[in-house]
C-alpha cells in the first residue's frame, strides 16, 4: 500500500511480507506476555537433549533458544551443534522435545549501536566509592544473545575514548552518532556483511497539535522541520545502509508525559522499523511513544525482573529476560540487576532476535 502527499510524495506503509511478519510477531508477543508461564516439559527428549534444555549453566543457556515458527505458531526447541564456515549447526527439537531434523543455519551478522562503556575503571583510577554497574549496552545484547543466540553480535561503540566518556556522559552529539555510522558505512561499501542494527537511541520530538492530524503529515512535517534541519546526514547514512540490505531497527521511546505526542524523529525516515513495548496484559504499554503504525511496526514485552538462578543448591548466576536459565554471571556488577527492569530499549534487540532467527530458519521448517 502507498499514500500520495500532495500528488508528488510517496510514503511506503510497511504493507509488504515484512509488514506481514511484524504482524504476526507482535499477535504472538501478545500471547506469551498472557501465557502463565513458559516453562516447558520434555516428555518425548532424549536424556541427553534433556540435560541441554534444562541445564541452568550460562554456557548451556547459550547453545540454545525457543523458537516460534510465525507461519504456524508452533514452538520448537533449537540446540547448537557447532560452527564451521558453512554455518551453524544445529538439533531441531519439537516442544516436547522430540527430535525434528539436523540443519545448518546460514549467518547474519547484527549490530548494536550503544552505551558498552561506563566510567568504572575511571572511577577507580579517582578513587571513587561507587558500586560498578553494567552498561545499557551490556543488557540490550543480553536480550538479544537470549533471543537468537547463533547470530553474530558486534558492537559499535556509543562512546570510544576518555574524552567522550567525561564530556558527553549519557548521551552522544549527532556529529559524533553521525562519525559511527559513517564509518560502519563505508565498511558496508566495501564487502562487510551487516544484516540488522538494534539501536536504542531516540531523538523525541513533541508533535504538539499535529498529534490528531493525518499520520502522513505528521511524518512529512518531522521529515521537513527535524530530519532535514538535525539528522539530515544521518538519514542519508542510515537510507544509504537500508539500500545495501541492512534492515535497522530503533526503539520507539519511552515517554510518560503525552505519549501520544511524542515520537522518535528517527522513526520519520523511510525504511527504519519502529519498536514499541507491551505492558503484562499484552496492550501497548502506555509510555510507550511513537505509537502509530506509520512510526512504530514492533511490539514486544518492556517489563522484566532480575532473579537469582539456583542449581543443585548453589547460586550460578543472574535471568533477567524471564527464560529458564542463567544469563550473567552472579557478582557484584550484575548484582545490580536483581530489581525490575523495563523500556522500550529492550523491547528493540528481542524483535531484532526474533526476526534474524526467523531469516536464519526460513526454507527449514
Amino acid at each position: 500500500m502507498n499514500l500520495s502527499i500532495n500528488k508528488f510524495r510517496t510514503i511506503d506503509v510497511f504493507a509488504n511480507k515484512a509488514g506481514k511478519t511484524a504482524r504476526r510477531l507482535n499477535q504472538l508477543a501478545i500471547k506469551e506476555l498472557k501465557t502463565e508461564s513458559m516453562e516447558y516439559t520434555f516428555p518425548k527428549a532424549t536424556v541427553e537433549d534433556l540435560k541441554r534444555l534444562t541445564s541452568k549453566k550460562i554456557e548451556d543457556t547459550y547453545k540454545r533458544v525457543a523458537w516460534t515458527n510465525p507461519k504456524d505458531g508452533k514452538v520448537y526447541h533449537i540446540l547448537e551443534e557447532g560452527r564451521n564456515k558453512e554455518g551453524i549447526s544445529v538439533r531441531i527439537l519439537s516442544s516436547e522435545g522430540k527430535f525434528i531434523k539436523n540443519a545448518i543455519l546460514k549467518p547474519k551478522t547484527i549490530v548494536i549501536f550503544d552505551q558498552f562503556k561506563n566510567l568504572g575503571w575511571l572511577k577507580d583510577l579517582l578513587k571513587l566509592k561507587r558500586d560498578s554497574y553494567p552498561s545499557h549496552g551490556e543488557i540490550v545484547e543480553t536480550y538479544l544473545r537470549r533471543t537468537n543466540p547463533f547470530a553474530t553480535i558486534k558492537r559499535l561503540e556509543h562512546k570510544k575514548n576518555i574524552f567522550e566518556q567525561i564530556k558527553y556522559r549519557g548521551s552522544l552529539p549527532v556529529y559524533l552518532t553521525e562519525k559511527r555510522f559513517e564509518e560502519l558505512s563505508k565498511s558496508i561499501k566495501n564487502g562487510k556483511k551487516v544484516d540488522y542494527i538494534s539501536m536504542s537511541e531516540v531523538a523525541v520530538c513533541d508533535i504538539g497539535h499535529l498529534a490528531h492530524s493525518n499520520s502522513n503529515m505528521q511524518k512529512v512535517a518531522i521529515e521537513h522541520n527535524i530530519i532535514e534541519k538535525n539528522f539530515n546526514g544521518l538519514a542519508k547514512i542510515f537510507k544509504s545502509i537500508i539500500h545495501r540490505g541492512g534492515r535497522i531497527f530503533m526503539s520507539a521511546g519511552n515517554e510518560i508525559e503525552n505519549p501520544n505526542q511524542k515520537v522518535n524523529a528517527f522513526l520519520a525516515i523511510d525504511g527504519i522499523e519502529g519498536v514499541g513495548s507491551l505492558a503484562r496484559n499484552g496492550k501497548i504499554a502506555k509510555d510507550s511513544a511513537s505509537r502509530k503504525s506509520i512510526f512504530t511496526q514492533h511490539y514486544e514485552q518492556r517489563n522484566f525482573q532480575g532473579k537469582i538462578v539456583e542449581e543443585d543448591g548453589k547460586i550460578i548466576g543472574i535471568n533477567i529476560t524471564g527464560k529458564s536459565g542463567a544469563e550473567l554471571p552472579y557478582n557484584k556488577k550484575y548484582q545490580h540487576l536483581l530489581r525490575s527492569i523495563g523500556g522500550t530499549s529492550y523491547s528493540t534487540p528481542i524483535r531484532v532476535g526474533k526476526v534474524s532467527l526467523n531469516d536464519m530458519m526460513e526454507g527449514i521448517l
